[in-house]
């Protein structure tokens, strides 16, 4: 089995990991400052009063925020709020949909010149091992916020991988983080409607508990990506 070799100077630091619980918490208290009591309920309205527009309207800014350099989470959050639990698989979807664009592009336009400008032993047997392991690598890089989501795409078409593993991969990496946006959205969304406070301590207590299943699952993708050479390996005491 083909084996890229471990890089000098590691791309992806062990810290890198912990970028999505951090970003889970800032979010989820943000939450609670923000006034979305008057903004979430005129939201709401909107997109009950539009129906199938409203929908269609959603995913064609969430696949734009993607294929643009712009935070793809922030849609999520507001999946959340306007859609509630069906937030999440229009987030997905939306993710999804945005992420084909920018690869086929790379893929069919780009990878070839840069390719060639960047030709040389290492680089084609780093390209041949990206490929041998496709799915394995696309799915750490959703799960490790190494790059912007928007990057990501355009990088991936840039290499070997083949358009299934790639979406495969892509959806199972993104659901996670995906999930955890909406569900920030959706306790913005109870909040608004004024819940009782035990379904908001319920929503607040699965989202803390989901936070550390997040932990867990980027402390497996960082074990990964040290056996693959891309991160430093952690000092042992």
């Amino acid at each position: 089995m083909t084996t890229s070799p471990a890089p000098s100077d590691p791309p992806v630091k062990a810290w890198h990991i912990w970028l999505w619980p951090t970003l889970l918490v800032v979010l989820a208290f943000a939450m609670w400052l923000l006034p979305w009591g008057q903004w979430v309920p005129l939201l709401r309205d909107w997109v009950e009063g539009h129906g199938t527009l409203g929908t269609v309207v959603f995913l064609a800014v969430y696949v734009i925020v993607v294929i643009l350099p712009l935070p793809a989470a922030a849609m999520s959050v507001v999946g959340g709020l306007a859609f509630g639990w069906w937030g999440y698989p229009l987030s997905m979807a939306g993710s999804l949909l945005g992420a084909i664009a920018p690869y086929y592009i790379s893929r069919r336009w780009m990878r070839g010149p840069v390719m060639r400008r960047l030709d040389g032993p290492k680089v084609r047997a780093a390209d041949r091992a990206i490929a041998d392991n496709g799915f394995v690598f696309v799915m750490l890089l959703r799960l490790t916020p190494i790059l912007p989501f928007t990057a990501q795409n355009w990088f991936l078409g840039l290499t070997a991988i083949r358009p299934w593993p790639y979406f495969v991969a892509t959806a199972l990496g993104l659901a996670p983080g995906t999930l955890a946006m909406v569900w920030i959205g959706e306790m913005g969304g109870l909040a608004s409607v004024s819940s009782d406070r035990t379904q908001i301590l319920i929503a607040g207590g699965g989202l803390l508990a989901f936070g550390v299943f997040v932990i867990w699952l980027g402390r497996i993708a960082t074990r990964e990506m040290e056996r693959a050479g891309l991160t430093a390996p952690r000092r042992r005491r």
